[in-house]
């Protein structure tokens, strides 16, 4: 328990003086169906993807994410980036965590997850490469 959590507060501590997280997050493994997420000087783009084709009884194809992409601005506070809506009321929060020099965007399911069982997620939003 203590060296799992130990681990979590290191990559805390090592975000905290990092500034290089802007970029492109998208799925640290083959996805058929997920997130992409942009941040880039305080604003972010949220777009998901699949690759099914719903349509409706007359063919005609169906958006399967109404209201995607979303798009704000956000605040980052240590490592919690929080999603804000137009209202600027927060719709969503992540959590920054680095490993082997890889950046991540958990979820907070997935916080919980690694930091009560110290497993990581088997597919995190990766940043594919600070500033892109």
């Amino acid at each position: 328990m203590f060296a799992r959590n130990l681990v979590t507060l290191s990559s805390f501590v090592i975000l905290s003086g990092c500034t290089s997280y802007e970029g492109l997050y998208a799925p640290a493994c083959v996805a058929y169906a997920g997130s992409e997420i942009r941040l880039d000087d305080g604003r972010y783009v949220w777009t998901r993807f699949t690759d099914q084709v719903v349509v409706d009884e007359n063919g005609n194809e169906v958006d399967p994410f109404p209201g995607f992409p979303r798009r704000g601005q956000y605040k980052k506070q240590d490592y919690q980036i929080t999603l804000l809506g137009a209202d600027g009321e927060p719709v969503h929060t992540l959590f920054l965590f680095r490993f082997d020099g890889d950046m991540y965007l958990y979820t907070a399911e997935e916080t919980d997850e690694f930091e009560s069982t110290g497993e990581r997620p088997s597919c995190p939003l990766n940043l594919q490469a600070p500033g892109t």
